[in-house]
């Protein structure tokens, strides 16, 4: 039944040109916001290489002192350097940089000449086996894709799977890990 104390109220709600205006104002935000919200998946790409190759480049140095400490001079086999048990030894070449991890080897000048190499400096680093890394042409999931160019020895490429741009490199010859952390270039 119709009452004239109902026709009396007024009907609550928004109208339409209320709306369009809230419409076109969440656009708005919407362009300038989401850069910003894009831009976060590369940043946390590019902290995760820097934090990686500092890690090597910690991991690198440490095996450099205990090498010096228990060396001096010249190439090292099989030298215990993060524990006493075959999986941290590491093999340091003539300038007493890490050069590969091979235990049953028994090179007198042990030299990183491979990817092969690259791969076993890098997991005896990290001995948990994170983050992972496979050779480039690998169909293997890993967090990086190790290359080795043989015009310039003794140097290794580790990519970031999630975005190739992002890498670091480390040559043997001096013990140098510069990380590349340009996602653009």
């Amino acid at each position: 039944m119709y009452s004239p104390a109902q026709s009396s109220q007024r009907h609550s709600g928004f109208t339409l040109i209320e709306l369009v205006v809230v419409i076109i104002i969440l656009g708005i935000l919407a362009v300038v916001a989401a850069p910003k919200f894009l831009s976060l998946s590369e940043d946390a790409q590019v902290s995760h290489v820097k934090a990686t190759g500092g890690a090597f480049k910690s991991g690198i140095d440490l095996a450099r002192a205990v090498w010096a400490v228990k060396v001096g001079d010249g190439p090292a086999e099989n030298l215990p350097v993060f524990g006493d048990s075959d999986d941290n030894h590491v093999d340091f070449n003539a300038n007493g940089w890490p050069a590969q991890h091979y235990y049953t080897d028994d090179e007198e000048s042990p030299k990183l000449d491979n990817v092969e190499d690259c791969i076993s400096v890098w997991e005896v680093l990290f001995q948990n086996k994170e983050p992972t890394v496979s050779k480039s042409n690998s169909a293997d999931e890993t967090d990086y894709k190790v290359s080795y160019d043989s015009s310039v020895p003794a140097v290794c490429m580790f990519s970031y799977t999630d975005n190739p741009n992002l890498s670091i490199t480390y040559n043997s010859n001096n013990g140098s890990v510069v990380v590349d952390s340009d996602p653009s270039s």
